[in-house]
């Protein structure tokens, strides 16, 4: 049946995807408010109600989109994995080199800049909260993750080689958060990651937050 001008669903469609966006901008602000107070004060040196207040909205409000503090600095990690893991199921016979590419590809042409900033700050201020975080993380998602890549996780050769693929990866996040990062560093990165996964015999894994 065609829809008329009177439907109330085709009333309601425009004014619903303006409440969804005018509810991701309220989150936006409220997350760059915590992480910007993260830098200036601490983590554990800021409440709800400190972030409630210099976003000038309620206590409430704020807890209904960052049920706890810790949720505010799992925020990137989460997305970056949830990522990882999109990106994964879109192609499960892709090449473990070729999925970082595309992994760090989409977070440069989606980059939001002040987000990434505010995330890099807070990290420097509290290295501890962050690696707290990853862990929550892990322990999140436990169970959506793709596949181990089939190495021997208690071999200390391979544990190595995951290890410096999630640095070089931490590097890349960083240079990106920093502004510096530029197509020849984006395949010198990519190519480091290519010899380090040739030498260990690590792969998809290797990306994987460990619990």
């Amino acid at each position: 049946m065609a829809v008329t001008k009177n439907d109330p669903g085709r009333r309601d469609a425009p004014r619903d995807g303006l409440r969804e966006r005018n509810k991701a901008r309220r989150r936006r602000h409220i997350l760059h408010t915590a992480l910007r107070l993260f830098v200036e004060h601490g983590y554990e040196g800021t409440t709800i109600a400190d972030i409630a207040e210099a976003a000038e909205v309620a206590a409430r409000t704020v807890t209904g989109y960052f049920p706890s503090k810790l949720d505010f600095v799992t925020e990137w990690p989460t997305e970056r994995e949830q990522r990882l893991i999109a990106l994964y199921y879109a192609d499960p016979s892709v090449g473990f080199v070729e999925l970082v590419d595309a992994w760090w590809r989409d977070l440069r042409d989606h980059l939001d800049d002040e987000e990434a900033a505010l995330t890099r700050a807070m990290a420097l201020a509290n290295p501890g909260v962050v690696a707290l975080a990853e862990v929550e993380v892990s322990r999140r998602i436990t169970g959506t993750e793709f596949p181990f890549d089939g190495t021997d996780q208690e071999d200390p050769f391979e544990a190595a080689g995951r290890a410096a693929i999630r640095g070089v990866n931490r590097s890349f996040e960083r240079s990106v958060a920093e502004g510096r990062m530029t197509d020849r560093l984006h395949e010198d990165l990519l190519n480091l990651i290519r010899g380090i996964a040739e030498t260990t015999h690590v792969g998809h894994g290797a990306l994987k937050l460990d619990r």
